[in-house]
């Protein structure tokens, strides 16, 4: 008997080029005699996340076709299910940087083979507070705004480039962030100006992580804080320790692997999860649920 894989599609994600190509990685997967397939196209943000709560666990196998952000709403329904089915994967979004974490092609003919094909691995999760997750980051301060405030059409046609540009618009609006972070019971009392909870090889492209620092299924989250630089020495250090991955000597950063994450700031702190607006806060407690999902990924690329 044929078992069941539900493809969850974002019509709005991604290029018009990769929306095109859908049709293409349907045929592959139609063309298939393991599964019987059945494609739900969302309509609104959210809708995503409620059909995986609602519909998830009459499948075994279910698949998301659009950008991190569809896939971390496609989680944050499975994580919902007693029963999690495997998740499949068909990035189709602007930059991706999760789906390249896990190796997975940017081709959409052979991330649709993975689906079918794939190894599944085990995949952290993050909590954040008491009913939220995210798949791989969630972060607050200078220039994580950029990730939503993009405008679609303007990621559509300029890629990476709209959050680049994005990113600019928000240099005049850097401010000193004052805030306790306890990690693992270890506390740091600062003034920070960005702040992340990952689980992920990058984010946003530009702060990137090391292959040999990062597991992502050993239960533990990458945290890294930027200390507010108080001079033009302290941010001529900051941005060369950025450019050369030097997170663990940096006088301007924090950086610690932690299971649990504590951040408790005076006023509203605004914060991002997997690239879309995550709400405000003023304490809030970030957990890792180890191994909580798995993913298919290429067979011929190797996790430890």
């Amino acid at each position: 008997m044929a078992r069941r894989m539900l493809v969850i599609r974002n019509p709005k994600a991604g290029s018009f080029y990769s929306q095109n190509l859908f049709l293409e990685a349907a045929g592959v997967i139609f063309k298939n005699v393991e599964f019987n397939v059945y494609v739900y196209t969302t309509e609104c943000r959210g809708d995503a996340a409620r059909i995986a709560a609602e519909e998830g666990s009459g499948y075994d196998r279910i698949v998301a076709f659009g950008g991190d952000g569809t896939l971390s709403e496609v989680i944050n329904g499975v994580m919902r299910l007693d029963r999690r089915p495997e998740l499949g994967y068909i990035p189709a979004g602007t930059t991706n940087d999760f789906a390249a974490g896990l190796g997975l092609s940017r081709n959409v003919i052979r991330a649709a083979e993975t689906v079918l094909h794939g190894v599944p691995v085990p995949l952290d999760i993050g909590q954040f507070g008491e009913d939220r997750f995210f798949s791989y980051v969630a972060s607050f301060g200078s220039f994580t705004k950029a990730s939503y405030s993009a405008p679609q059409d303007m990621k559509n046609v300029l890629g990476y480039a709209a959050y680049l540009l994005e990113g600019l618009k928000s240099l005049t609006d850097i401010h000193s962030i004052p805030l306790t972070m306890t990690a693992d019971g270890r506390i740091y009392e600062d003034e920070f100006i960005f702040g992340a909870v990952t689980n992920a090889m990058s984010v946003g492209g530009v702060m990137k992580y090391n292959y040999e620092q990062v597991n992502l299924s050993d239960g533990l989250f990458e945290v890294l804080m930027i200390r507010t630089p108080k001079s033009l020495g302290e941010i001529q250090t900051l941005l060369a320790d950025v450019t050369n991955r030097n997170y663990t000597e940096s006088p301007q950063i924090i950086y610690q692997k932690a299971r649990k994450v504590t951040v408790q700031s005076a006023g509203p702190l605004a914060w991002t999860m997997d690239g879309e607006v995550g709400g405000e806060t003023t304490e809030v407690t970030i957990r890792n649920c180890p191994r909580a999902v798995s993913i298919l990924t290429p067979k011929e690329r190797e996790y430890a």
